[in-house]
């Protein structure tokens, strides 16, 4: 069995008892950074293909390229689409969001739209913990959503990505090949 040191502590200054570590749950996680709203405006196609997931929310699947989307910095696959105009659209059918957005971007061609980004929890706690986390949205449009995908990313990812010599090196920690 190991046993924890433990502090006693006998008066009010708390400065030489080190802090707690812990890991981070999803509890404790920004949401309002798992959020992406953009208000789309343009001639020519919006270009964003919706499906279904396995959880019955409607995703981005794809993302056409020449189109109002595809200059839209910040949106990317599997994204939720959970309002359009400012109305909660999280029960309706996939059919029946398709025909409104069209029916919107025809009319006025611009519309607003709000997604939630998927949370893989592990790669954003191994980012947090390597001082990382600003890079979570690039790392999930390269593809990762667990530990294991983190191998795949080679050492032109992170300079396309625009990370420092310091933040190379701190993702070194996560893949030792980089």
């Amino acid at each position: 069995m190991n046993k924890s040191k433990s502090y006693p502590v006998f008066t009010d200054d708390f400065q030489d008892v080190p802090p707690i570590k812990k890991t981070t749950s999803l509890d404790e996680l920004k949401l309002d950074d798992f959020y992406f709203e953009e208000f789309f405006e343009g001639d020519g196609p919006l270009g964003i293909v919706f499906a279904k997931d396995h959880k019955n929310n409607i995703i981005v699947k794809n993302i056409l390229e020449n189109t109002v989307a595809s200059e839209t910095y910040g949106l990317y696959k599997s994204m939720i689409l959970i309002d359009i105009d400012n109305k909660d659209i999280t029960n309706k059918s996939l059919e029946r969001i398709n025909k409104l957005i069209q029916k919107k971007w025809t009319q006025n061609s611009r519309i607003y739209l709000k997604f939630k980004k998927p949370i893989y929890q592990e790669v954003y706690t191994r980012l947090l913990d390597n001082n990382l986390s600003k890079y979570y949205d690039q790392f999930v449009e390269l593809g990762a959503s667990s530990l294991s995908d983190f191998d795949f990313v080679e050492y032109g990812d992170l300079i396309k990505m625009n990370m420092s010599k310091s933040d190379i090196t701190s993702f070194g920690n996560i893949n030792t090949n980089i």
